[in-house]
């Protein structure tokens, strides 16, 4: 399967599960009862991170392997600086607030998490866009 196209189906999976993250599930953490939030989260945090950390390897992986091979052009570059931002993200801002609600449930953390998750949404989305049309342009343009 081409380099590309892999490349094209990893991002809109990570598009398609950002997007569901950000509007429905992120949200429905306010409605856990407070007795139940330690053990919800703990089964969110081990059974995402089954799903979204593997897309996110071969994400880096891809981001830099297209980039080194089309010899750092801003066109396979800026997919790679997208990829990093949302890193930086993740283990920034989303993984210490996720690190709190680990502990107890906070509603300004949850707040402060749907908050800034669109920090990642909206990359993710970005690069998505970005790929797909480098996509489509690269192989009928």
């Amino acid at each position: 399967m081409d380099t590309l196209f892999v490349n094209l189906l990893v991002t809109w999976a990570l598009v398609g599960l950002i997007w569901t993250i950000q509007l429905v599930h992120y949200p429905s953490f306010h409605f856990i009862a407070s007795d139940d939030f330690l053990a919800f989260h703990q089964h969110h945090t081990s059974s995402i991170t089954l799903i979204v950390m593997p897309l996110m390897l071969v994400e880096l992986g891809l981001a830099v392997y297209l980039a080194q091979q089309y010899q750092w052009q801003m066109d396979y570059l800026i997919p790679l600086i997208t990829v990093l931002l949302i890193w930086l993200s993740t283990f920034l801002i989303q993984v210490p607030l996720h690190n709190a609600l680990g502990v107890e449930k906070d509603t300004e953390a949850i707040r402060r998490l749907v908050q800034t998750n669109w920090i990642r949404t909206i990359l993710w989305t970005v690069k998505g866009i970005w790929v797909g049309y480098y996509f489509y342009w690269s192989r009928f343009f």
